[in-house]
């Protein structure tokens, strides 16, 4: 188990402040948050790059705040520090002193990771998705207890981000490692994490299971980071039996919820939209409302987001490109 303690160090702009942090072994624990907002700082502390002003981290309960970076036991891995003067058999091979195990674990790895091909090129000649697998080649040839990753899928394209994601998933459930993932891209994040934490400006807003986050948000910003795109201001209040929100529309909700001023939040997804044939009847009396479709626009190959008037009151919402296609979903559609 990795344990962070009462963590301080001064930033240009803000103080990264983490009271107590604690990451199970072998988690695959991602911190999520903007950039700038202190996560490539928290790896660096972890992997000893950078000494913090106040605090502690422990690995397996020993206090490893002061220790040399090579006795930690934990590797950052990032595929732009590779040596740009080595091949890759020699980057991937760098941590390890005895030539024969050498040989032989450079061999075991790049199998595993399938860059063997690459072996005698030089990192300049690879493609962003190529260095990745070597860095991460070199973190795992050494056989650490903790691997760091630091936005290790930014700024690839598409299919190899997709492949990446794919061979880390591989590697962790077939490791004994404890994974670290930086990201601010949140859909990377929920492929990926078994539990997740929500930075901002150097304090952790949020951290815990996955679903435990998405469903029940601690404040608007992670609501907002983790995909919540309507936000309606009132009041919680119950009614023989229910629990309602009453704001600009009112709206019945699935479960008890503490009275008083509120902000409710809702996906997109879980906006359904009915059309006036006879199928809206099947559905409750409950949350069903007319509404005018002001814009309509594709999202991705396989969705559409339509913004909606319900009362004056704007809602987003996105629904199957499929079902749009059937039901003729256009600008002006009531």
């Amino acid at each position: 188990m990795l344990k962070i303690e009462n963590l301080r160090k001064k930033l240009a702009y803000f103080t990264l402040e983490i009271d107590e942090l604690e990451i199970d072994k072998r988690d695959y624990f991602v911190v999520l948050g903007l950039s700038g907002s202190g996560k490539t700082t928290l790896l660096e502390i972890i992997a000893g790059f950078r000494k913090p002003d106040d605090g502690k981290i422990y690995l397996n309960g020993e206090d490893i705040t002061n220790k040399p970076i090579n006795e930690r036991k934990i590797v950052m891995c990032h595929g732009k520090y590779l040596f740009p003067h080595l091949s890759v058999k020699d980057n991937i091979g760098i941590g390890i002193r005895d030539k024969r195990l050498r040989e032989e674990k450079v061999k075991e790895i790049s199998k595993l990771l399938g860059i063997e091909h690459l072996l005698n090129r030089k990192p300049d000649t690879l493609s962003g998705g190529e260095q990745q697998r070597v860095a991460l080649a070199r973190a795992l040839v050494v056989e650490p207890e903790v691997i760091l990753l630091d936005e290790p899928l930014n700024a690839l394209d598409r299919l190899t981000h997709e492949n990446l994601i794919l061979e880390l998933k591989n590697i962790y459930e077939n490791s004994h490692l404890t994974f670290i993932h930086v990201t601010h891209d949140f859909i990377e994040a929920i492929a990926l994490a078994k539990r997740m934490a929500i930075i901002r400006n150097g304090k952790i807003e949020q951290f815990g299971e996955v679903d435990e986050i998405i469903n029940n948000p601690k404040n608007e910003f992670v609501a907002r980071f983790v995909g919540y795109k309507n936000f309606l201001d009132g009041k919680v209040k119950k009614e023989d039996n229910h629990y309602i929100f009453e704001g600009d529309i009112e709206i019945y909700l699935d479960k008890p919820y503490e009275c008083g001023e509120a902000i409710l939040a809702i996906r997109p997804e879980d906006i359904m939209l009915v059309g006036d044939g006879g199928c809206r009847y099947h559905y409750k009396k409950y949350n069903l409302f007319d509404a005018k479709i002001v814009e309509v626009y594709p999202l991705s190959l396989s969705t559409v987001r339509a913004v909606l008037d319900v009362n004056g009151v704007y809602l987003t919402c996105e629904v199957m490109r499929s079902k749009a296609y059937r039901m003729g979903l256009k600008k002006g559609w009531e």
